[in-house]
């Protein structure tokens, strides 16, 4: 009896299921490869992620004043331009620097966030403005109907002292004249939260601003 082609065919057929079962241990290993590195990019950039995380609250946390920090009473200008200080040593409340300038779009989108803050801790604190800019300060304050002393004119030595340059921020600060808090930018997300619970106050969030203020914001910006 001839056999020859049954064995042939078995042959074949076993040197098919060959080449397909190194096939398929080959796409398995490729496929664990990958998912390894995969994997093994994902914990990089998560540390990456991470690093550069910590690296930007180092950078914000040193454009703020340290809590602890005491500093020195503020030779200014107010709004009529008369010369004025600003003293901690004898006051009865803490108080709060609310740093802005007129052409500032974050301070106008947080005008309802300090008017609140004003409105339930006044009594409290004691709020006072700080502008680092003159243009068009007192129709500023007239427009907004700023219920608080502001001052602008402060010298260089003071922007350094206080650290600052960006608005808006908050600074508090006690009667002994230490920092108790200082927090930059308008009040949302962390800030926000940590405000709130500092003054114990539910605070409203971001105004929208008119479409003319939009668009004359994103062309200065």
């Amino acid at each position: 009896m001839d056999v020859s082609g049954g064995t042939d065919s078995v042959e074949h057929d076993l040197a098919i299921e060959t080449v397909v079962g190194s096939a398929r241990r080959y796409a398995v290993m490729t496929g664990i490869l990958l998912l390894l590195a995969s994997v093994s990019l994902n914990v990089v950039l998560a540390r990456r992620v991470r690093s550069f995380t910590q690296l930007q609250s180092n950078r914000a946390a040193e454009r703020l004043l340290k809590v602890g920090t005491a500093v020195p009473p503020i030779a200014a200008k107010r709004l009529d331009g008369q010369p004025g200080v600003i003293s901690y040593q004898g006051a009865e409340e803490p108080t709060v620097l609310y740093i802005f300038t007129p052409p500032c779009t974050w301070c106008s989108r947080n005008m309802d966030n300090l008017k609140t803050l004003l409105d339930k801790e006044r009594g409290q604190y004691r709020f006072i403005g700080l502008s680092l800019s003159e243009q068009t300060l007192a129709e500023y304050v007239a427009k907004n109907d700023l219920q608080l002393p502001v001052y602008s004119g402060l010298s260089p030595e003071t922007l350094k002292t206080y650290k600052l340059g960006s608005t808006p921020q908050t600074i508090v600060i006690s009667p002994e004249g230490k920092v108790l808090e200082d927090w930059a930018g308008a009040y949302v997300g962390d800030e926000k939260s940590q405000i709130e619970a500092f003054f114990h106050v539910s605070l409203p969030g971001l105004r929208e601003l008119p479409k003319a203020e939009k668009s004359k914001a994103a062309e200065v910006n």
